[in-house]
């Protein structure tokens, strides 16, 4: 079964390998220039894997991959490999002075906006690991409280309102970016965790309103840098207000599901029905890969699902089960290629809407 081969070749590593973001992990990225490190971290991405070895880049443990993992194995039921992730995982957690705890990357990183050093709590891997940590409570019954991660969402990160009194969350304490999955995942992960259910009202209103007229959202306001629509984080945004939908009981925010989720299927995916990075590119990586059949899962797109599958395993999955990161790119990253795909395959095939 392909799953069983990528989860083996993951447990092979014990789920630590590169990252595409990973170049500053490097003693030759550092130097004290926005620009520098930024150029440098972008050309370690774009570099084979075997620069990494010259660079001094090792194989590491990331959270939000180990997120990923500590999900799969839960949604799995296999309680021992979860546990095994889970003690992993919570060797990286950041402890807050304000209290609770929250999760960073475990590497230095360089946007073209703002610069986070290693494990500075970011709202994604955070909120990924209360994902993961909620499925392994429900599905293992353990004695986890998510109520540890509160402080980071209300005392850590920024809720602010924009020039249209809309609310939004921070993606760092760093930065007021106006990211939409950012802010829509980060309001879900808080209200799973017992906060405020008003605010993640009020976050999923704001990515209903700023949604475009043909149901699309950019990645980001405030910077033209964040003017493109991608495939990820359209689909990001698609589960927050699915997600939103469901904690509230709502049916609030249909339309803009049901017009985001046209838009994602018919331009983000090329006639055959495989994924496209960009509105305006044709290429895809495995992430791209994993989060269309997870997205296709939620909606009840199950034949496409299996064909995007199919292609998946034969075309991004190699035989000792490491995930390439694309048809013709041989490389192998452990967030973004082996656990979104475990995650993907793992993720169970029931509808949360129905498209019309």
């Amino acid at each position: 079964m392909c799953l069983k081969r990528v989860l083996k070749y993951a447990e092979g590593e014990e789920w630590r390998g590169y990252d595409p973001y990973d170049g500053l992990l490097s003693p030759f990225g550092n130097l004290p220039l926005p620009l520098y490190r930024l150029v440098f971290q972008q050309v370690v991405k774009r570099s084979p894997l075997w620069t990494r070895k010259i660079l001094l880049i090792p194989k590491s443990h990331n959270p939000k991959g180990l997120a990923l993992f500590l999900w799969t194995y839960s949604l799995l039921k296999d309680e021992a490999k979860a546990k095994r992730v889970y003690d992993l995982l919570m060797k990286h957690r950041t402890e807050l002075e304000e209290g609770g705890i929250a999760f960073g990357y475990n590497f230095n990183w360089q946007s073209s906006v703002f610069y986070v050093p290693a494990y500075t709590p970011n709202v994604i891997a955070t909120s990924f690991s209360v994902f993961a940590l909620r499925e392994a409570r429900r599905a293992f019954g353990w004695n986890v409280d998510l109520k540890d991660f509160i402080p980071f969402y209300e005392s850590v990160l920024n809720l602010f309102r924009d020039g249209n009194g809309r609310l939004w969350m921070s993606y760092t304490p760093l930065d007021r970016l106006r990211i939409f999955n950012a802010s829509i995942l980060g309001a879900v992960a808080y209200a799973m965790a017992g906060g405020d259910r008003e605010v993640l009202r009020e976050i999923a209103d704001t990515l209903a309103f700023y949604q475009g007229e043909d149901g699309s959202w950019v990645y980001g306001l405030g910077n033209r840098r964040m003017k493109y629509v991608d495939h990820i984080h359209t689909a990001y945004n698609l589960w927050g207000l699915v997600w939103a939908s469901e904690l509230l009981k709502t049916d609030r925010w249909r339309k803009s599901i049901v017009n985001g989720f046209r838009f994602y299927r018919e331009n983000l995916f090329t006639p055959e029905g495989i994924p496209i990075n960009r509105t305006n590119r044709r290429g895809h990586d495995a992430h791209d890969v994993a989060a269309a059949i997870i997205t296709l899962k939620m909606f009840g797109e199950n034949d496409h699902v299996r064909r995007l599958v199919k292609y998946a395993c034969s075309t991004l999955v190699g035989p000792g089960g490491e995930v390439y990161n694309g048809p013709e790119d041989r490389r192998v990253f452990m967030r973004w290629s082996v656990g979104w795909m475990a995650l993907s395959l793992a993720f169970p095939e029931k509808h949360h809407i129905k498209p019309d």
